[in-house]
């Protein structure tokens, strides 16, 4: 997918005249990202952030980030395509708000919505100091770990 592309496009990929809408799927799909959020939020003295890039290649700060990577997308895309922006979103006032505010999300506001507390207050209560095996592991792993594009993670002034 493109960086102009917003993920909302992206779901659909059927010809099944059954399946869901866009917009059902797209429902559906920020459902099942915040029921993942909560499994993890609610087992956050069991698996580390560490254990989740050993074995997935990402990890909760990842989830963050790529909150504020779609709210980069969709910035984007409602600034170039001012007619789904007001059919998507309303009058152009209300467009633009939205425009900064997506601009404006930062990685700790989306990290408070993964983590469900700040991410110093969850490292606080929860991050154990890696042993030896989960850092052999980690550096083993690294050609699977996600990468993130710091430019678009920087919050941009409206």
């Amino acid at each position: 997918m493109s960086d102009t592309t917003f993920a909302f496009f992206s779901m659909a990929g059927t010809e099944n005249e059954n399946a869901p809408t866009d917009l059902i799927m797209e429902q559906m799909a920020a459902g099942a990202f915040r029921a993942l959020c909560e499994h993890l939020r609610l087992r956050s003295d069991q698996v580390q952030n560490m254990d989740l890039m050993t074995i997935g290649g990402f990890c909760r700060n990842c989830l963050a980030k790529w909150m504020v990577l779609e709210a980069r997308k969709l910035s984007k895309h409602l600034r170039l395509n001012k007619k789904f922006a007001t059919a998507f979103i309303g009058n152009e006032e209300e467009c633009q708000s939205t425009i900064n505010a997506l601009d404006s999300l930062g990685y700790d506001e989306a990290a408070k919505e993964v983590y469900g507390v700040t991410y110093p207050e969850w490292k606080k209560r929860h991050q154990k100091k890696a042993t030896e095996e989960q850092l052999r592991l980690y550096k083993e792993s690294t050609h699977i770990h996600a990468a993130h594009d710091a430019d678009l993670l920087t919050k941009v002034d409206g």
